[in-house]
Order: C-alpha cells, then sequence, then structure tokens
C-alpha cells in the first residue's frame, strides 16, 4: 500500500513539473535550431550552458541578432573575459555595439554582483563556469530569459 501511494506521489509531482511554465521550450530556441546555428552550441544554449568565444563567433556568423545573445549570455551569469583583439575579430564580423559593450563589460559586472548574483566566492571555481565540457547543475535555479517566450520580440528578431 505504501508502495503504490509512493508511485502515485511520484507520478503527480513529475506531472507536475512537466507542465509548469518554467520547464516550457521557449520558441526562441526553436528559432534558433530553425536558423541552423551550430548543433553543439544549439544543445549548449538548450542545456542552459556557458558558451565559449567560438560558440559566439558563430552566432554572430549566423546572423543571431545581439539582443538574442546579450539576453542568454546574461542568463548564464557567467562573465566573459575577452581580448580585445577577440571583440575587435567579432566587430569585423559583425557583431553589433551591444554584443561588443557586454562582452567587454561582463567581467566587471559579474564580479561587482557577484555574491547576489551566484552567492559569493564559493563558485569562483565551480566546473559551470570553467569547463566549457560540464553538463551538471548549473550553482544557481537557471531560467531562460524572459524574452524568449515573447512571440512579437523574436519574430522582430528573425
Amino acid at each position: 500500500m505504501i508502495r503504490l501511494f509512493s508511485a502515485v506521489l511520484a507520478a503527480i509531482v513529475l506531472g507536475a513539473c512537466a507542465t509548469s511554465p518554467s520547464s516550457k521550450t521557449p520558441p526562441l530556441l526553436q528559432k534558433l535550431e530553425e536558423n541552423g546555428i551550430d548543433s553543439r552550441t544549439y544543445h549548449k544554449i538548450a542545456s542552459g550552458r556557458v558558451l565559449t568565444y567560438d560558440d559566439i563567433v558563430g552566432l554572430v556568423k549566423d546572423n543571431v541578432p545581439d539582443p538574442v545573445i546579450v539576453s542568454y549570455l546574461q542568463s548564464t551569469k557567467a562573465p566573459y573575459q575577452l581580448t580585445n583583439a577577440q571583440l575587435e575579430n567579432l566587430t569585423n564580423l559583425g557583431a553589433g555595439s551591444d554584443l561588443v559593450n557586454y562582452l567587454g563589460k561582463s567581467t566587471g559586472f559579474f564580479d561587482a554582483t557577484q555574491r547576489a548574483q551566484t552567492g559569493g566566492a564559493k563558485w569562483d571555481k565551480h566546473s559551470y563556469f570553467t569547463d566549457p565540457y560540464f553538463y551538471g547543475a548549473a550553482p544557481f535555479p537557471y531560467a531562460f530569459p524572459d524574452e524568449w517566450y515573447d512571440p512579437g520580440v523574436y519574430n522582430a528578431w528573425f
């Protein structure tokens, strides 16, 4: 009887998780896939992972708009430490000033607000931020950017 109750309770909890709004896939994610971004980059984004410089270059080359890239980068709460040459290369590839400025300032922004963003210095060396192949849980509750769910916004971007 207890096992049956436990199984029913587990089914109810899992069902509730599957239908919660936060577990919905944002429509913009499908748009990115339809526009043919690199499959590795897509899987990182779909999993809420930190992107590498090469991932960002690929998004710029695939003409993903700056607001889409910046909102995703902000959602990962990761500071990006790019060189001036890398920022210049992104500019030459067509990245807009919003993206380049964000990448140039993200370290200062996330260092200044680190305690509020990730809980303090205990996450400095967390694999989520340092290992490009890390696929465990983020050290904070991850959610896709709110604007990724607004059809008016993502239709205007593509």
